[in-house]
């Protein structure tokens, strides 16, 4: 898990370069309606071979995990359990999350919103949703990361 500082989340935003095979928009930012009190399981599915990948959540307020308490937190594939739980302590009514990565060319701590990243957003039947998430590359790959979101 990774703290990050900062003041400013970003909306939500749909992805103006990169679509899925069916045409389907993908989503560059997801922005989920919370409140105080709200838990979220966080549940990495299946991680492609190529980099290592994770997920960054954040809210103006206060998430808290594992006794550890943030605005922001990374998720990583390989060092957080395959399902994380995440209380909503303290928001402005928005979880903001989105896909990131680690391509080993240290650029910076993690990559993420590159101009052919993108996520597709599933909602299952039991109120959950399915994140199939592509990071960089000339053709979209859907299987690099795929996550689900589910909150009570």
């Amino acid at each position: 898990m990774t703290e990050l500082n900062g003041s400013h989340l970003p909306d939500g935003k749909l992805s103006e370069a990169v679509r899925g095979p069916d045409g389907q928009p993908a989503v560059m930012i997801d922005s989920i309606v919370v409140v105080p009190g709200q838990r979220v399981a966080l549940t990495f599915e299946t991680v492609g071979p190529r980099w290592r990948q994770g997920v960054f959540l954040a809210t103006n307020g206060q998430l808290m995990t594992a006794n550890e308490a943030s605005r922001a937190l990374v998720l990583w594939s390989d060092t957080a359990p395959t399902t994380s739980l995440i209380e909503i302590a303290e928001t402005d009514g928005r979880l903001v999350l989105y896909n990131v990565w680690d391509s080993g060319r240290g650029i910076r701590r993690f990559e993420s919103q590159s101009h052919t990243s993108g996520m597709l957003v599933e909602k299952l039947a039991d109120g959950s949703r399915r994140y199939s998430c592509t990071d960089i590359g000339a053709v979209p790959d859907f299987g690099r990361l795929v996550f689900r979101i589910s909150i009570d």
